[in-house]
């Protein structure tokens, strides 16, 4: 995986050399909603935020290439509620993972402003932590943040599929599925086998220059 994402930019440095026709730049940001598959399958996604700058490099009149370098945060959410009769228990647990992600987005543009987007991506691990939270009868029992940096891997790849509308003032609007190709466990720490992957819905909004 990391070797065709690599190769995939060496490919796209020689294209956009030999035909790019136009060149824009760009902001983006918007609404991630994460979650983890694997050995831990948890029911609710974390909503987080992700924003970045991009350069969208135009091959013909309908086909575009666009590297990007975004902040995401990302991860998963649980909570485990108890009720008896004198009242609610609960447990919640929030895994943030910070990252760094760089998509190569192959754009290719359907009717007028409408596109579809498909593309790999690395993602480089800045901070993970899991957040603790224990209550009962209203009240906060126990609330903790660990950091587990230890126990993700530094560099992450997944493939984007998306689609896009952009106006003729430069404005656009998007939405992209993220699916995590690799394990994100730390082995090394954690028991043998262990399985997790990243999933993320991404929902923004941007502007070309």
């Amino acid at each position: 995986m990391k070797k065709l994402f690599f190769l995939t930019v060496a490919m796209l440095g020689f294209i956009t050399t030999t035909y790019a026709q136009k060149i824009n730049y760009g902001i983006k940001a918007g609404t991630n909603f994460s979650n983890i598959s694997g050995d831990t399958e948890v029911d609710n996604y974390r909503v987080g935020l992700y924003g970045g700058l991009f350069v969208e490099v135009g091959l013909t009149d309908r086909i575009s290439i666009q590297p990007e370098v975004l902040y995401s945060s990302q991860g998963a959410h649980e909570t485990f509620k108890t009720f008896d009769a004198s009242g609610v228990s609960s447990e919640e647990y929030t895994l943030r993972l910070e990252y760094l992600n760089v998509p190569v987005i192959f754009k290719y543009k359907i009717y007028n402003g409408l596109n579809v987007q498909v593309g790999p991506q690395v993602g480089f691990l800045l901070n993970a932590d899991q957040k603790t939270e224990v209550g009962s009868y209203g009240y906060t029992l126990y609330d903790e943040t660990e950091n587990i940096n230890e126990y993700i891997t530094d560099v992450n790849f997944g493939v984007n599929f998306g689609l896009g509308y952009e106006f003729n003032n430069g404005l656009f609007f998007d939405g992209r599925y993220n699916l995590g190709a690799i394990n994100i466990a730390q082995e090394d720490n954690l028991s043998k086998g262990t399985e997790l992957k990243n999933h993320t819905f991404q929902v923004g909004v941007g502007y070309k220059f």
